[in-house]
């Protein structure tokens, strides 16, 4: 029977390998999924006749982001998914309450 053990050096360098094949894929795949997601957000746009929310949400976002990273900087990871845990349920509990009344 043939021995599977691979040395740790085997191991790293078979990873590295899968590793620079894979990412680059990865980066490709996503290039074409962004471009589509904006294709398809300008094409409904130009139909919509709300900017004053798209552009709401747009500056709410660009206002977010920062603060939303200094938080999760500042915050353990673990905090940090108690807090998302909590805002899921709740938001969830609120919806079920929303629907049933």
């Amino acid at each position: 029977m043939a021995s599977i053990c691979l040395t740790w050096q085997e191991q790293w360098d078979g990873y590295r390998e899968y590793k620079s094949g894979a990412i680059g894929s990865v980066n490709l795949s996503e290039f074409f999924v962004t471009i589509a997601e904006a294709a398809t957000f300008f094409a409904v746009v130009g139909r919509l006749l709300q900017w004053r929310i798209i552009v709401g949400l747009i500056a709410e976002g660009v206002l977010a982001a920062p603060l939303a990273a200094h938080i999760c900087k500042r915050l353990p990871s673990r905090a940090l998914m108690i807090l998302v845990g909590v805002l899921i349920i709740g938001l969830s509990i609120r919806t079920i309450y929303l629907a049933l009344i």
